[in-house]
């Protein structure tokens, strides 16, 4: 590595620690209270409904915080109910016409032919609609209705209602939003005010049989062979369509950015300059597309060279997609992320991302610093500048100065 080249890693590696890495203490304190939360919700919910005990398989930790790609205060988490149809249910998946999403017909005869399985999953044929298709809008309003049952167990006091656990007493109510239901939960924990939002999306787990049809769907290359479906409505066609559901491959997704010791601190800076640049419309899930495309291409080694090539690397990738209109889902490549984004405002971000890599380019030798003007906020910077820090003057090489997650790279495995 060149000294300019080492320059601009120190300068990444800078931003990461002071600005983007999450506090282990917080990390741990949220863990705990979210396990503990979860535990004691989940049970009651068992309790209160036979059909969501016998469809409960397990909770899949998902979202950003937990694929560690949480930028800023770890305050929001994606939990997944994982529920799993029985085996006598016979099932006929469809691809739907909007790219991503699949339909599913249940045949419930063997089911209801055994009196113990249908008084087991009684209920269940309420899911579906009158062509016995899974109705993504009735399974959410059920999963509504059990939180709900569960909840009232739980003290009821000004306003919301009150969950004990070994750290304390901790107050929270639920919002719906989307295929979800928020808890929103405040207190005090270890003198330190606590305002947490946790999303529980209700998700069937399909078994590899059900894996969709290769083309157009992508071959499963990782070790994890269940994959999700999410009742998620389908953005920007104003269809409204309670028979499609999102198709989720997270546990795959997750293999493949294990190991790859700077592709996730990478990832981190490049959302953290998408806020700062004010790219709107560029959802988190679009940016780790762009890594999931870069690792398609490259060897394993790759992501082991240093944070700045790395980082360098997907944001001109990012700007070439940005610049071609396509950010392609990594599973099927006939769905356009960004199709919804005008061109005029594609063109306009490409312009600016062109500008930032031209920039930063040409002061790797005099002003290495040049690359934190954009991925901070003004107020970041003049911190950033203030801090002093040997990184920044240092001539070791990445490996020393920085030392990425081992294992499976996450700063926020359940503890």
């Amino acid at each position: 590595m060149s000294k300019s080249e080492n320059n601009l890693e120190n300068v990444l590696q800078k931003i990461n620690r002071k600005f983007i890495s999450l506090p282990d203490n917080d990390i741990k304190r949220n863990n705990q209270i979210i396990q503990q939360l979860l535990e004691l919700i989940v049970t009651e919910m068992e309790q209160k409904n036979t059909l969501f005990k016998s469809l409960y398989n397990r909770t899949f930790y998902g979202g950003s915080y937990y694929d560690g790609l949480r930028v800023g205060q770890p305050d929001e988490f994606d939990l997944d109910l994982l529920l799993l149809l029985p085996k006598k249910v016979d099932i006929i998946q469809k691809i739907a016409n909007v790219p991503g999403f699949v339909t599913l017909q249940l045949d419930l005869t063997n089911l209801f032919k055994q009196a113990e399985l249908k008084e087991r999953y009684k209920g269940i044929e309420k899911l579906l609609d009158d062509k016995n298709y899974l109705d993504n809008d009735k399974v959410r309003r059920w999963m509504e209705g059990v939180v709900v049952s569960a909840l009232n167990k739980f003290q009821f006091k000004n306003g919301s209602y009150k969950f004990n656990i070994d750290m304390g007493t901790l107050s929270g109510n639920v919002h719906k939003s989307g295929p979800a239901f928020t808890l929103k939960i405040e207190g005090i924990i270890h003198n330190k005010k606590i305002n947490l939002d946790i999303d529980l999306v209700p998700c069937f787990e399909l078994t590899k049989e059900y894996w969709p049809q290769s083309p157009p769907f992508r071959k499963n290359s990782t070790s994890k062979t269940n994959f999700f479906i999410v009742p998620k409505p389908i953005k920007g066609t104003g269809q409204v369509n309670n028979r499609n559901w999102r198709l989720s491959f997270q546990e795959q997704e997750r293999e493949l950015m294990k190991s790859k010791a700077y592709l996730k601190p990478s990832i981190k800076l490049l959302k953290k300059l998408r806020d700062t640049e004010k790219l709107n419309a560029i959802a988190s899930y679009y940016i780790k597309t762009v890594a999931l495309s870069e690792i398609e291409k490259r060897e394993t080694e790759f992501w082991n060279t240093s944070l700045s090539t790395v980082f360098m690397t997907l944001l001109k990738s990012f700007a070439q997609m940005l610049e071609k209109g396509e950010i392609n889902y990594y599973w099927n490549k006939k769905n356009n992320l960004i199709k919804a984004i005008s061109e005029q405002t594609r063109s306009n971000w490409t312009g600016r991302l062109r500008k930032i890599i031209k920039d930063v380019e040409g002061h790797l030798v005099d002003t290495p610093t040049k690359i934190a003007e954009y991925i901070l906020t003004p107020e970041e910077y003049k911190r950033f500048l203030q801090v002093e820090d040997d990184f920044i003057k240092s001539d070791l090489p990445s490996h020393q100065s920085f030392q990425p997650l081992k294992g499976n790279d996450s700063q926020c495995m359940i503890l």
